[in-house]
């Protein structure tokens, strides 16, 4: 077969120094600005991609160390529980103890009380009811002589330390079995 080419001569010879291959639709470019572009976007798809996976690491060791410190968390609420629970058990212990203390002193104190007033009662004195009530001690008692009841005043008004502020109350004679016996009342303050 014989080839005859109508393309005037200039085509000719750029259609043989292209050798055969076939022109695509776009040019390439050759400039450096396009290459530099290109290398940059490239870069910072990798280091976006870097950033990402780093990032999403960092949450999941945060995670990680939230859900440690939330089991630790109620590790630690277990323990003051327990805590609070022995501090509770502690005041009740130490209410307890101080109740004990008080009804210890309270006993010697009373058992101090009538000893002092065994101690300071005249002879022919002979008390009926020993009262103690917020700081007040009432004694009621009989005697043959208002002389003895004037002698227990005077020996309770000498101990300052237990006794203050004396009122003498109902002093009343009345004959029993025979003698006249007087009743009387005394108001004081009581010195725990």
């Amino acid at each position: 077969m014989i080839e005859i080419n109508l393309l005037p001569e200039e085509e000719r010879k750029r259609k043989k120094s292209e050798g055969g291959i076939p022109k695509l639709g776009f040019k390439i470019p050759t400039n450096l600005g396009f290459f530099v572009s290109i290398g940059v976007a490239v870069f910072l798809f990798i280091l976006i991609f870097i950033i990402h996976f780093s990032q999403v690491g960092q949450i999941n060791k945060l995670k990680k160390k939230i859900s440690e410190k939330e089991s630790e968390l109620k590790k630690l609420q277990e323990e003051v529980k327990k805590v609070e629970k022995m501090k509770e058990k502690e005041n009740e212990i130490n209410t307890k103890i101080e109740t004990i203390k008080n009804l210890i002193s309270g006993k010697f104190a009373y058992a101090q009380l009538l000893d002092k007033i065994n101690q300071l009662l005249p002879e022919y004195v002979w008390l009926e009811e020993l009262t103690v009530k917020d700081n007040r001690l009432i004694l009621k008692g009989k005697t043959f002589s208002n002389l003895m009841i004037t002698d227990l005043l005077t020996n309770m008004k000498k101990e300052k330390e237990y006794f203050d502020n004396f009122v003498l109350k109902d002093i009343v004679n009345k004959p029993e079995g025979g003698y006249d016996i007087i009743s009387f009342e005394i108001n004081c303050t009581y010195k725990k």
